[in-house]
């Protein structure tokens, strides 16, 4: 029988995160507390390696200071490297601690001799520099192997030079994998079997040391593996050891969508495959180097990006994995400080060559290129390089085309200088209509010029230059439209629906819900018809929410209904959780949803929700006629914030449920006529009531009656207060300029003041003890040939709402029912007012204007 694999994990730590010794006591219990076996790579503390850079530096070019300065400098780096190395160990002075601090001593009086002897010679190799550096890494892992004994982990530092073995020049070497692999496997394994944790310095190898005539010899030095090499080391340790995955630890959350400064809503992304973070490094995401995925290229090695200060985060997962198919758009990255060059001219049609000796120019140069695009008709090639490269370019271009540009085959070299580059990074774009085509109008619409664009035939990212200052509002402007910010974004179409959030699920929410699930499946002329457009995505009450990111089926919007109408609440039913309506909707607004509208049906104060929901980028259709009822300086906030967000809201439900008063009100003003007055019979509730008595029936049989069908609140008396009216009156009186506030609005209450203050229950059980008084009335109003009505008034500067009797001359003489009925009395209609009438109670009435509103905004 064979025995068990080991699973082997690889830990990189970098500067960032072990910049003292309580960070070093923090990844050690990072790797106590993971399962798998693992290896330790580590960076050198935060600053250490500029520090030791310009200690050599300043000893060439001879410091101001002499070698006083250098002493003092090299003093102070010691006693950070003790001060460090004592917290790591948790103050412990055992063995040890004992031996790193020799190995401290050790080095910087190398390092002290060192810098003597550049001072003398005044001259800093790239082979020199790369020694010392690489006490800054060395003594790093020591510190590091040393913590993890002092807290009773086995560990054994391994110097990298042994097992690193590297190509190419000093200061930027790279490895050759096959020797590494070998030397890797050869030294960890035995450690690894032994329960020990290699500790290796990251950052450095061995190179070949090559004799004047270009020969290689025997002997080996100390070679650094330039940028990203840190992050290099583990993946070469992952790789050659056959590892489950390799965590880099660093100071951010993980690769995000965007650049944080420049968009601050960007987010972790969870996966990415190696070829898009490849793409993300290239093009200015710092996090990480496209060098350090290279060895596991190939390979079914993971790599995890993690934050160090919150080890329980899961990071991004870099791999070869393929995931979010639907969702081909991941990130975007910037390079700013780039020069575009451009090559022109009529004679370069056909030429071959060109492009060839323009390149070989500038790799001769030493100058890279981020960029390159060419017309199709071969008459210009641009391209970009750093900017401070550019003059160099241009320079080294013109010497090489210069019998060209003599004969004016080429015009010339143009550089353009302060520009960036944006990348649009997806590994699944190629296979999306459309994409292109959204990244530009979102630029085109946020004003940007575009002044160069490339794209190569995979469609992995999707380039194009801009001027610098357009750079950070370009990332923005292609994030937003891609909704990158939100789960779920990055989508390769555009929504054509729009997703519904219902706050509150009531009888009108249910039946809203129901007429949207049916009439969606409608068509009108073998087409679909609005309604097909809208999607309910959640539900929301006071108890929780029902979400999903789909759409809820008609099936899942009847078993909901069916839940509520059996006292359980949202939180109680199926797929429901708990949550307090502003933490649900912050949850929702973490989503992609699209094009989304909140409909308030609660008849609570929601004005903070319908706040953060326009912050979050929805559209709004009211019913609840609180926030627009409030005080003045509340609802004044709640339409500037919509309309500086650009968003929309609409409101017709809130004051006739499915009669068109403000569409009519806004067709009389835009028409250029003015409203002088509106009147109007606004409480199905209170007509029904009003009706029923006139028919000869007593007050609290009427009353009970209303609530049998549903018609009243849930107490009655807040229909019979007025309050209700007041607020619809209110909201019309501020469409004509009323300036007052809720106490300025006359409310008649038609609740006794004996009643008014005692329990629901208490108040239905003593109803009928208004029956008399509302007999008298019925009647003195039927002796004049007259009926009673509650009746809003509302001016510019006054409104009243209370009981009238009005006569058959009145509009409102002949309503019936729940019927409601408003009277605009304008410059045009002053005679004879412009009357709308219909029905004005109802969850189904009510839903149906709302569901009018929703199909507005489609």
């Amino acid at each position: 029988m064979s025995a068990k694999k080991t699973v082997i994990e690889v830990h990189k730590f970098g500067g960032a995160s072990l910049g003292d010794g309580a960070a070093f006591r923090h990844a050690v219990t990072i790797v106590q507390g993971r399962r798998a076996a693992p290896v330790v790579v580590v960076s050198a503390p935060a600053g250490i390696t500029d520090v030791l850079l310009g200690l050599a530096t300043r000893a060439v070019a001879g410091d101001k200071g002499g070698r006083e300065a250098l002493d003092r400098d090299v003093e102070a780096l010691r006693r950070r490297y003790h001060t460090i190395a004592t917290a790591a160990v948790g103050g412990k002075r055992g063995k040890d601690g004992h031996a790193i601090a020799g190995e401290i001593d050790r080095s910087l009086d190398e390092l002290a001799s060192l810098l003597a002897s550049l001072a003398a010679l005044k001259e800093l190799t790239p082979r020199t520099r790369d020694f010392v550096v690489s006490r800054g890494e060395r003594l790093s892992a020591q510190m590091f192997a040393a913590a993890l004994a002092a807290a009773g982990t086995p560990s054994a530092y391994v110097d990298a030079t042994e097992i690193v073995f590297t190509e190419g020049p000093f200061g930027g070497a790279s490895p050759n994998l096959a020797l590494t692999d070998l030397a890797v496997r050869k030294r960890l394994a035995p450690l690894i079997a032994a329960g020990k944790v290699p500790v290796i310095p990251g950052f450095i190898g061995s190179a070949k040391i090559e004799d004047d005539a270009g020969g290689s010899l025997e002997e080996r030095a100390v070679a650094t593996l330039g940028r990203g090499g840190s992050d290099l080391t583990a993946t070469l340790m992952g790789r050659a050891m056959g590892a489950s995955e390799v965590s880099l630890w660093k100071d951010v959350p993980g690769l995000l969508t965007a650049d944080p400064r420049v968009v601050p809503d960007a987010r972790v992304i969870p996966q990415l495959h190696l070829r898009e973070a490849a793409e993300l490094a290239y093009y200015g995401a710092k996090v990480l180097h496209p060098r350090a995925l290279i060895p596991v290229a190939g390979r079914q090695l993971p790599v995890f990006v993690r934050p160090f200060a919150d080890a329980a985060a899961p990071g991004t997962e870099i791999s070869a994995r393929r995931t979010l198919d639907k969702y081909p758009v991941k990130a975007l990255s910037a390079a700013d400080g780039q020069a575009l060059i451009t090559v022109g001219g009529n004679g370069m049609l056909g030429v071959p060559g060109i492009a060839a000796r323009t390149f070989e120019a500038l790799h001769r140069e030493g100058i890279s290129v981020s960029l390159i695009s060419q017309s199709s008709s071969e008459q210009s090639i641009c391209f970009a390089v750093p900017g401070g490269a550019g003059k160099r370019a241009r320079t080294r271009l013109l010497e090489e085309f210069h019998d060209e540009i003599g004969r004016k085959d080429i015009d010339g070299i143009d550089v353009q200088d302060g520009l960036a580059t944006v990348a649009v990074v997806g590994l699944g774009m190629a296979g999306h209509r459309g994409i292109a085509a959204r990244v530009f109008a979102a630029l085109a619409d946020a004003g940007i010029n575009i002044v160069a664009i490339a794209q190569g035939s995979s469609e992995l990212n999707i380039s194009f230059v801009v001027a610098s200052k357009d750079a950070a509002p370009a990332q923005r402007a292609v994030h937003a439209a891609f909704q990158l910010a939100k789960i779920g974004g990055g989508s390769a179409t555009r929504a054509v629906h729009r997703d519904v959030v219902l706050l509150g699920f009531g009888q009108i929410g249910r039946a809203l819900a129901g007429i949207m699930a049916k009439e969606s499946k409608k068509t009108v002329g073998g087409k679909r018809n609005g309604a097909s457009k809208l999607r309910l995505a959640a539900a929301i009450d006071t108890t929780g929410f029902v979400f999903d990111p789909g759409g809820l089926t008609a099936r899942m919007v009847g078993e909901l209904a069916d839940a509520k109408q059996s006292g359980r609440s949202l939180a109680q039913a199926r797929g429901g959780r708990p949550a307090k309506p502003a933490d649900a909707l912050t949850l929702l607004s973490q989503h992609a949803l699209a094009n989304p509208i909140l409909v308030d049906l609660t008849a609570a104060d929601t004005t903070p929700l319908v706040l953060a929901a326009v912050d979050a980028g929805m559209d709004v259709v009211l019913a609840n006629k609180r926030p627009l009822a409030g005080p003045r300086r509340q609802s004044s906030e709640l339409w500037e914030k919509v309309a500086a967000a650009n968003q929309r809201m609409l409101t017709e439900a809130t004051v006739g449920a499915g009669l068109p008063i403000f569409d009519s009100y806004r067709k009389l003003v835009e028409s250029g006529d003015r409203v002088l007055k509106i009147e109007g019979c606004l409480s199905g509730t209170l007509g029904f009531v009003l009706t029923e008595v006139e028919k000869g029936k007593s007050f609290s049989q009427a009353l009970r009656g209303a609530m049998d069908k549903g018609y009243t609140e849930p107490d009655p008396r807040d229909d019979l207060s007025g309050t209700d009216v007041g607020r619809k009156a209110l909201i019309l009186g501020r469409l004509l300029g009323f300036a007052g506030e809720p106490d300025d609005v006359a409310v008649e209450s038609l609740v006794p003041a004996a009643l008014r203050g005692i329990a629901r229950d208490a108040f239905l059980a003593r109803l009928g003890e208004m029956d008399a008084d509302w007999a008298k009335r019925a009647a003195a109003a039927k002796a004049k040939g007259a009926t009673l009505r509650y009746v809003a008034s509302v001016s510019k500067d006054k409104i009243s709402v209370g009981l009238e009797t009005v006569s058959r001359q009145s509009p409102f003489f002949g309503l019936k029912g729940t019927d409601n009925q408003v009277a605009f009395t304008t410059v045009r209609y002053r005679k004879n007012p412009l009357v709308i009438t219909g029905p004005g109670a109802g969850p189904a009435v009510t839903a149906a204007g709302v569901l009018n509103d929703l199909l507005r905004l489609t």
